[in-house]
């Protein structure tokens, strides 16, 4: 059912006259008279008795009236609602971040939108960067803030922060004392690595295989705060995200290490599904993020599975 059909079935009902119709609607009478067919051909019924100088609704036309003048206030009202751009309570939409992103990234970044959209109803889905696309790849997640390099054809993605990993030990593990380890030394320590699945994990990974080294690890986690607390009390050693890190490493609790020849880093970036279309107060939340940390197109080199 095609709404200017309906609107020409009302101009119709209301004149009593095809020509009137079509001058108030501002359209050539066949227009409209093809457009009334159309309408009463979908429905199967005949909408007008149609004499030689005016028409009048049938039954059914009259019947359909009231439901057409519905359906065009409706439409209406939602329009005049979009041209608005304004946000109503109880409306609101989901994105997703890894913990750090949610954690450091974004929150005064989230206080100062809020404050300005405080009828926003914001969701956040903090998850692995291998589950948030997942999410935007099933329109579950307007946009989300993951680690990078992460390529896929049906996604976008923009780099906006790059975090160091350093290789951090407790105040009290034995390697606390020394200022510079090699890379087959970490290898033969306990290590708490990320979950095998997660890039910051492939970033490491590859590093020991160049070297032709197998670390020994003793656990996998996906929470870089537990990973952090583990290693604070001495369960293993870890390279672990700046962002995560830098307060302990003030108190002490931890001790930063340097690796010969050796340094790890990540991109956590914004990434999307290509030709998503943002309203106003999403591409507002978005380009707060761009602008706090000043955004620039990712390297896609490689495929990160």
């Amino acid at each position: 059912m095609n709404l200017y059909h309906l609107r020409y079935f009302l101009a119709v009902a209301r004149t009593e006259s095809f020509s009137q119709a079509a001058q108030e609607m501002h359209v050539t009478q066949p227009t409209v008279s093809s457009g009334i067919k159309e309408l009463e051909r979908t429905l199967g019924v005949k909408l007008f008795n149609r004499g030689s100088r005016h028409v009048s609704l049938t039954m059914e036309g009259r019947s359909l009236v009231n439901y057409a003048m519905q359906i065009q206030d409706l439409a209406e009202e939602a329009e005049d609602r979009l041209n608005r751009r304004d946000v109503q309570p109880g409306e609101g939409f989901t994105f997703g971040a890894i913990d750090a992103a949610v954690t450091y990234l974004l929150p005064d970044i989230l206080k100062a939108y809020l404050h300005h959209y405080p009828e926003v109803e914001l969701s956040v889905h903090v998850s692995p960067s291998k589950y948030l696309v997942e999410e935007l790849l099933a329109n579950r997640s307007e946009f989300a803030m993951i680690t990078l390099p992460y390529a896929h054809p049906k996604v976008e993605t923009r780099s906006i922060y790059e975090d160091s990993m350093p290789l951090v030990v407790g105040e009290d593990h034995p390697l606390a004392e020394k200022k510079t380890v090699t890379l087959e030394e970490v290898a033969e320590e306990s290590l708490i690595l990320f979950h095998a699945d997660s890039i910051s994990r492939k970033i490491v990974d590859e590093r020991f295989a160049e070297v032709g080294v197998s670390p020994r690890v003793v656990m996998e986690l996906r929470s870089p705060e537990a990973m952090r607390k583990l290693v604070e009390v001495g369960v293993g050693i870890s390279f672990l995200p700046s962002l995560t890190v830098q307060e302990s490493l003030k108190s002490g609790s931890l001790k930063e290490i340097d690796v010969k020849d050796v340094s790890f880093s990540r991109e956590i970036g914004v990434a999307w599904r290509k030709g998503r279309y943002f309203g106003p107060a999403i591409r507002h939340l978005l380009e707060d993020i761009f602008d706090r940390y000043g955004a620039h197109e990712v390297r896609t080199d490689r495929q990160i599975a």
